[in-house]
């Protein structure tokens, strides 16, 4: 696995307002998530963000959901006291976000869209859920490996909670798709509900750790929760609900 941090020449700002290293020739599952561990035991005031599945696109669409909800919008922000690096010769603002100091706005702008959203109302955003649908959530969560991006990127988040990380990556662009707010709500509940800690997202899937054994009347109550959430039944997910008893992560499908 060869790991190299990233400099400011890959984008506007998913690499520029914190530090990013890009992860490559990764030979499990377990060895990347070993490196997790690693960064989170050695930042533990941050939160550590993985990408998943098909980095290119969720980059791309992660930067339209920035643009069409304003996220990176600097208006009503004061800018003084910002890093040097911020400002034109003229002492002027640059106008875009291209420091750590400037990392609250987006944070900011991104808080403001969950306001009103809970675990119900992701429910209603109505994502269907065919046979193949099933069938992919659970060969993903039987076999990670196959479905991440042969390049992953760790994104070090200046935030506590783990669910607060999407706001340094907010996907879910397409409507209908779960908006980066519907993911942040989700991800939320399943942490107070659950303790099921958000530490990847994708082009399509969120992943999340366990950090304790589920008890059956909690497995029960998730796959309750889960079929609210795809618009199903619980019966659909009985293999589903065999893999999470016996894996440390679940990983679930936000998109259409």
């Amino acid at each position: 696995m060869n790991i190299e941090k990233l400099t400011n020449n890959r984008s506007p700002y998913h690499e520029l307002l914190f530090d990013s290293f890009l992860i490559e020739n990764i030979k499990s599952y377990e060895e990347l998530m070993d490196v997790y561990q690693t960064y989170k035991q050695n930042h533990p005031d941050k939160t550590i963000i993985l990408t998943l599945d098909d980095l290119g696109q969720a980059e791309y669409t992660s930067g339209h959901a920035c643009d069409s909800n304003f996220l990176l919008d600097t208006d009503g922000y004061d800018l003084t006291g910002l890093d040097k690096a911020c400002y034109d010769e003229d002492n002027e603002h640059l106008g875009h976000l291209s420091t750590p100091s400037e990392y609250f706005i987006i944070r900011e702008n991104f808080l403001k869209h969950t306001k009103g959203i809970d675990f119900k109302t992701v429910c209603e955003k109505g994502i269907s859920n065919s046979e193949d649908d099933v069938i992919d959530l659970e060969n993903i969560n039987e076999s990670p490996l196959a479905f991440l991006d042969q390049q992953v990127i760790l994104k070090i988040l200046p935030v506590e909670k783990p669910y607060e990380g999407l706001t340094g990556f907010p996907n879910g662009y397409f409507d209908a798709d779960l908006s980066p707010f519907d993911n942040y709500a989700l991800s939320k509940y399943l942490f107070e509900t659950y303790n099921l800690e958000l530490f990847g997202i994708g082009a399509s899937f969120l992943g999340f750790i366990k950090n304790e054994k589920l008890e059956d009347n909690k497995v029960n109550a998730l796959i309750a929760d889960l079929a609210k959430l795809y618009n199903t039944t619980a019966s659909e997910f009985e293999k589903l609900a065999d893999i999470i008893k016996n894996k440390n992560h679940l990983f679930l499908r936000y998109t259409e």
